[in-house]
């Protein structure tokens, strides 16, 4: 199931496009960067990227045509995963729940010279706004480590209604997309 971009501009700066293989270095260099960055700050989150894990996830996510990279010029610097259709991931969230009308956000990354610059709001504007979804898709759901305070407060800044934590820790996010 595809979907249909109606903007491929995020700003002035930044474009965003379906990732393909030959991004996958880049893809792999911000996901190892944020879990550095991550770890630095007494966080664990994406860890598996530095024990060498999580890189089928994203190869599965290319060639599933679900991974994006935004562009600064010709640069890669941020990532983002959008799935209309679970995952075991997903599956382990959500499990309380039938998943078939929703669309599923992971790995939002941006490398650290990009921080703090709104590029991850402009992101999530862009998921929420500028795609057009299969009209069975009521709701974009997220799940992020419980102990990164930070992005908990993010999510629910960006409207993100908090749904329940999982056993081993992680919250979980929805909103309705309006059409």
């Amino acid at each position: 199931m595809d979907v249909l971009i109606k903007n491929h501009q995020l700003s002035k700066d930044y474009t965003i496009v379906q990732a393909e293989m030959k991004h996958f270095d880049s893809m792999l260099s911000i996901f190892l960067e944020a879990a550095e960055w991550l770890r630095s700050i007494g966080l664990k989150q994406w860890e598996h990227f530095l024990d060498g894990y999580g890189r089928d996830d994203v190869i599965d996510s290319i060639y599933n045509k679900a991974a994006y990279v935004i562009k600064k010029g010709h640069t890669i610097v941020g990532t983002v995963t959008v799935q209309l259709c679970p995952d075991e991931w997903d599956a382990h969230i959500w499990t309380d729940i039938d998943l078939s009308d929703s669309i599923l956000i992971h790995r939002l990354a941006v490398l650290r010279t990009e921080s703090g610059k709104g590029l991850g709001s402009k992101i999530m504007e862009w998921v929420e706004n500028e795609v057009d979804y299969p009209s069975n898709k009521r709701f974009i759901r997220l799940d992020c480590v419980g102990g990164n305070k930070k992005l908990n407060d993010y999510y629910k800044s960006k409207g993100f209604t908090y749904v329940g934590s999982t056993d081993d820790g992680h919250s979980k996010y929805e909103k309705l997309i309006f059409k």
